[in-house]
């Protein structure tokens, strides 16, 4: 069998190795003796020697594969993410992601707020924070950054003072 790191190769490419590697581990119980792990660093290496960006959404190794952008479900990707992955996080080294834009709801925002150590909102502030996440979302077709949450999130603590 052939196989290359990214599933690059000549004409239409090859089977990619990372994506081989963890079926016969986890679908089939072989043990490949490769160490799993590395295999997201090993797949930077080659998109830096070869030019040929990784999607973000590529299996195993994309840098989006265990991110939800969705309130559904925030506490599944952080404690159960088997209920939200094909494959646990922790088996290729990484860890579940939370991210906020126009599909976030309210258990987004309170991770985020928690993760970023921002305290916590009341009920009223909490729906213009996530209003505002939505509608910036929404408008610059994009994720927010924490900065961005975190100085949305300072904004309306701010209107709340005065």
């Amino acid at each position: 069998m052939h196989s290359c790191v990214n599933g690059l190769g000549e004409r239409t490419g090859n089977a990619a190795l990372e994506e081989l590697i963890l079926g016969l581990e986890l679908l089939y119980g072989y043990d490949t003796s490769y160490d799993i792990g590395a295999l997201k660093e090993l797949s930077l290496l080659v998109e830096s020697l070869s030019g040929v960006r990784i999607a973000q959404n590529k299996p195993v190794v994309g840098e989006e594969n265990f991110t939800r952008e969705s309130g559904i479900g925030v506490n599944l990707v952080m404690e159960n993410p088997l209920a939200m992955f094909a494959t646990h996080p922790q088996v290729t080294g990484r860890k579940g992601k939370i991210v906020l834009g126009k599909k976030s709801g309210k258990p987004s925002i309170v991770y985020k707020l928690k993760e970023l150590g921002l305290g916590d909102l009341g009920e009223e502030d909490m729906a213009e924070v996530l209003g505002e996440v939505k509608r910036r979302g929404n408008e610059e077709r994009r994720l927010l950054s924490d900065a961005e949450f975190a100085a949305i999130v300072a904004s309306q603590r701010k209107k709340e003072r005065t």
